[in-house]
């Protein structure tokens, strides 16, 4: 399915944010797991598993990116839906344009937090996730911890936190996150259909940080990813 364009993004909470974002797209996983099948069939030998929820097909549509600048996004969700726990081996885009239109720099895991130690979903110019909760008047930062060997009890989520740079123009669609795992020590490969489609453009149009990421960035300690600022460059075009 094709989501419309909306002139101003928002949190998955339903905020109001600046960057242009298209509305999150939903349809059949089934769909999203045939389309990736060809990128992630020669990944690995594992089994395909079934521990993990797997839910509906969903993408969020990102503004123009400059090459050269990061964007970290905060939206897939792990739980583990089985009896036993898993330990997370790794987890990769899979899709158009990625390894060349993007690259992925980083990728952590985000546990299930809440109040001021959790981050809403959405894309991030800072690093770690952070942003102003009006209703209670506070910042909130997401702790992140390591992705390997991360062990994921049964009925437990976590969020990935996946950044990532703007390589050379052109478009993009990652259409899953490709999650290896191990459980009962047999190592399984199951699709995330949760993903992200955007461009590159080197005429790309400057943005701030958002203004509720950017109000917390001095109390919480965090950093603006690569190519994004509080104000325009002089030398940004």
């Amino acid at each position: 399915m094709t989501a419309g364009h909306m002139r101003t993004g928002r949190y998955l909470d339903g905020r109001a944010r600046r960057r242009p974002l298209r509305g999150a797209a939903v349809g059949l996983a089934a769909c999203i797991m045939l389309a990736a099948a060809a990128c992630t069939r020669s990944a690995t030998h594992a089994d395909t598993g079934t521990a993990l929820v797997q839910g509906y097909g969903t993408f969020l549509g990102l503004g123009p990116l400059k090459p050269g600048a990061e964007l970290g996004l905060l939206l897939a969700g792990l739980k583990n839906k089985s009896r036993s726990p898993v330990v997370i081996s790794s987890v990769a885009l899979v899709g158009r344009g990625v390894g060349t239109v993007i690259k992925v720099v980083e990728v952590k895991l985000a546990p299930n937090e809440t109040g001021n130690n959790a981050a809403p979903g959405g894309a991030y110019e800072v690093s770690a996730p952070e942003a102003w909760w009006p209703p209670t008047a506070s910042c909130g930062r997401q702790p992140l911890v390591p992705l390997h060997g991360f062990r994921l009890a049964p009925g437990v989520l976590a969020r990935i936190w996946v950044v990532i740079q703007a390589a050379r123009p052109g478009k993009f669609f990652a259409k899953a996150h490709l999650v290896l795992y191990t459980q009962g020590g047999i190592s399984y490969r199951q699709l995330i259909p949760t993903g992200y489609r955007g461009s590159v453009s080197r005429n790309a149009p400057f943005a701030p940080i958002d203004k509720e990421q950017a109000r917390c960035m001095k109390s919480e300690h965090v950093r603006p990813l690569k190519g994004n600022y509080l104000h325009k460059p002089k030398n940004y075009n």
